[in-house]
């Protein structure tokens, strides 16, 4: 696992209702660095810690211990490879370590870390200045933030706090296609990895390419004081990596999870959206 996503409607029995799944929530290879963006109080939140590639393969990173203290409705976490890091020596600094946010938007991608200087340049140009600044660097995942906030700001939907979930899969759909198109261009090999991204309110996750990690989706469940399922608690997880226990649906390639306020769940084609 290396990208997890989750909403739910009660954040204090968050923990709990991850505790079937714990297995899939450990990152599975070295980790080269790890964060967490979080919704606490209307606010995103970011935890970011930078990990050792020479000490993670002995102690695996395990996302579940991480959550326990967090008390959210809506949560992206991300570990990045070594390989996909730079690998051994790199120096990133700790603002590259992902999920990156913009006012109450976060987002995390897998795949490569970073983007070739010739692309970077020319997606940056599609984003308006008083974007761009908020660049710090060549990261992919921040790129991506950007170009994606850029087309919602394009509609004039960018600071909408209802903003409909069909307009939010186009503009994460155009942009992921203004990806590829550039780096295919450029003669780049690599292409965008599983991306989840959310506005607080809702959450949307994109697997736009068959040859990167699968991504599953599950519904979290909750016992309540009988031991029955407790149906006023209503919570989804997204994986990339190792499906989240039974009951687990792979997301097919090409498509976008919707998860809206309400927690209900819609798979729709990329190209359809």
């Amino acid at each position: 696992m290396s990208l997890l996503a989750c909403m739910c409607n009660q954040p204090q029995r968050l923990f709990e209702a991850l505790a079937p799944v714990r297995a899939s929530l450990v990152a599975a290879g070295p980790v080269a660095r790890w964060g967490m963006g979080y919704v606490h109080g209307g606010e995103v939140l970011l935890s970011r810690t930078p990990r050792s590639v020479a000490t993670s393969g002995s102690d695996p990173l395990d996302f579940y211990s991480a959550i326990e203290p967090i008390k959210s409705d809506c949560l992206i976490g991300h570990a990045a490879a070594g390989s996909d890091d730079g690998g051994p020596g790199s120096s990133l600094p700790t603002d590259a370590t992902q999920p990156f946010r913009f006012r109450r938007w976060m987002l995390a991608q897998d795949g490569a870390t970073l983007v070739e200087a010739e692309v970077w340049q020319q997606l940056a140009e599609r984003v308006p200045d008083f974007l761009r600044r908020n660049l710090r660097g060549r990261t992919a995942g921040e790129l991506t933030l950007h170009v994606l906030m850029a087309m919602l700001h394009d509609q004039g939907m960018l600071d909408d706090p209802n903003l409909p979930s069909a307009v939010a899969r186009r503009a994460l759909a155009d942009t992921l296609a203004l990806f590829a198109s550039t780096l295919t261009r450029a003669g780049a090999a690599w292409r965008p990895g599983t991306v989840a991204a959310s506005n607080s309110r809702a959450l949307w996750v994109a697997r736009p390419d068959v040859s990167g990690a699968p991504t599953f989706v599950r519904r979290l469940h909750v016992l309540d004081d009988r031991g029955h399922r407790d149906d006023s608690f209503r919570g989804v997880l997204v994986t990339s990596g190792l499906p989240p226990g039974d009951g687990a649906e792979e997301v097919p390639a090409g498509s976008v999870v919707a998860v809206s306020r309400d927690l209900r769940v819609d798979i729709s084609s990329l190209s359809a959206t």
